[in-house]
């Protein structure tokens, strides 16, 4: 056995040992799409475009069910927690404006906008509650 190949086996288990499942998957995800975007390149811009909409399409797929499974995972924990204190705050705007202004010998022309965004998720969970059955 080489030195190399002990050093690939070792690598593997420690990875297969420490890194978490989902880990993996999204590891494995990414790795996939740049192969699908590897071979779109040598078939020209307009595949290239094609799969690029494609990837756009699963990530945001994607996002929705990662977003869902840590709502599932929060209301998993709400429901064994003996305390629970959770603070949202979300607040998304925005505005623009855009003008054109003529006058004799010239024309002016502006847009403008203008954005706010405030986030802020705080969920904390402490101890366990008994169930039911266990009184």
């Amino acid at each position: 056995m080489t030195k190399k190949s002990f050093t690939e086996i070792a690598g593997n288990v420690a990875y297969d040992f420490f890194v978490p499942g989902y880990v993996k998957v999204i590891r494995s995800a990414m790795s996939d799409a740049q192969g699908d975007i590897k071979s779109a390149e040598s078939r020209g811009i307009a595949e290239l475009e094609l799969e690029a909409a494609k990837q756009k399409i699963i990530m945001e797929f994607q996002a929705h069910q990662a977003r869902v499974s840590q709502e599932v995972a929060i209301a998993e924990r709400i429901s064994t927690s003996n305390e629970v204190e959770i603070t949202e705050y979300y607040d998304a705007s925005g505005k623009g404006h855009a003008g054109l202004t003529a006058s004799e010998g010239s024309i002016t022309a502006g847009v403008g906008g203008e954005g706010r965004k405030v986030t802020h998720r705080v969920i904390k969970f402490t101890g366990f509650s008994k169930s039911e059955e266990n009184d």
